[in-house]
């Protein structure tokens, strides 16, 4: 996980770099290239969230037992009257 989360953080950076260049120019050129550095920087964001998610649904074994930052769900215990599910073999 921390090699895709890596380059998809320095492609955020990147964003960064392109939003600097492109305050520098005038125009249609400008607004382009704003927008193009938004988006890399929105989508690498979106990429490393969904990573995380990804993992942390997916590293228990695939019973998604670990906490996930997307949907605020995590182990639960059972409500009452019910009785626990039992553990994948």
């Amino acid at each position: 996980m921390a090699y895709g989360s890596g380059l998809l953080l320095i492609s955020s950076a990147v964003g960064y770099f392109v939003l600097e260049r492109a305050g520098k120019h005038k125009g249609g050129l400008k607004m382009v290239g704003q927008a193009l550095g938004w988006v890399i920087i929105l989508v690498s964001l979106a990429g490393v969230a969904c990573q995380t998610w990804w993992v942390s649904k997916w590293a228990g074994g695939g019973q998604g037992g670990y906490y996930c930052p997307l949907t605020s769900k995590g182990r639960m215990s059972p409500l009452p009257g019910q009785t626990p599910a039992e553990p994948a073999p």
